[in-house]
């Protein structure tokens, strides 16, 4: 397991409550963090992977039969702002498994990148009982979040990978989340540990992206810039 891997998942378990929820894990990859919500719930929560690519759904089924859980259940499909249809690009990455981006933003990085049509479903209409979700989708969060905030008044705490893309101002993402009565964490290092474990950071909804430091450069030389954030309704365990 990366490091980073494990740095995120004892923040998660640090700011995210785990035990009796329904746990969704929307990007699922190819599970890693769904077995992570799985086994931190004890046998006392429910987890759903949502996941588009075919590859990575048969790995997740893999974890799933090989630690005979019946509490873990696998969607195949994309999520969005309505039921249909979408154009996803797929590209294998180099530390294995594959990932995809849905609409026209095609991904600089990956190899055997090939275009999918995949099927669409609203988070509400997959679990509508959800109460923890967990969204990494590669800038197509923002679409996700206006549908599902107001159909979702169950769903106590978002672990949120927001993207940098263009049209998305973070602070009107920010405002929404706060709008609905969401608390924003933030993770980040102290500044005596700048190499240090995350920690939780309070954000106001007015931060904006240039306040972002840039964690890479696309291949075009564009900046890539993300937040790792918890938006939750109930105070941190």
């Amino acid at each position: 397991m990366e490091p980073s891997n494990q740095e995120q998942q004892r923040w998660y378990r640090q700011v995210i409550p785990l035990s009796q929820q329904v746990i969704v894990d929307v990007g699922a990859h190819i599970g890693e963090l769904s077995q992570f919500f799985w086994e931190a719930g004890q046998g006392t929560s429910r987890v759903v992977s949502i996941e588009p690519l075919a590859e990575n759904v048969a790995r997740i089924r893999e974890r799933i039969r090989r630690v005979a859980a019946k509490d873990w259940l696998v969607q195949h499909c994309a999520v969005s702002n309505e039921a249909g249809q979408a154009r996803l690009h797929a590209f294998r990455l180099p530390t294995g498994g594959w990932n995809s981006v849905l609409g026209e933003r095609k991904s600089t990085g990956g190899r055997g990148v090939s275009l999918r049509s995949v099927p669409t479903q609203r988070l509400s209409a997959l679990v509508p009982d959800a109460t923890v979700i967990k969204l990494d989708i590669e800038g197509h969060e923002y679409a996700v979040l206006e549908d599902a905030l107001p159909s979702l008044p169950s769903v106590h705490t978002w672990a949120l990978e927001l993207h940098m893309v263009p049209g998305r101002p973070l602070e009107e993402v920010l405002s929404l989340l706060s709008e609905h009565g969401y608390r924003l964490l933030a993770a980040g290092r102290s500044a005596d540990d700048p190499q240090g474990p995350w920690i939780s950071a309070p954000i106001s909804p007015d931060l904006g992206w240039e306040k972002i430091p840039i964690a890479k450069r696309h291949h075009d030389g564009s900046p890539f810039k993300m937040l790792h954030l918890i938006a939750s309704k109930r105070p941190a365990t």
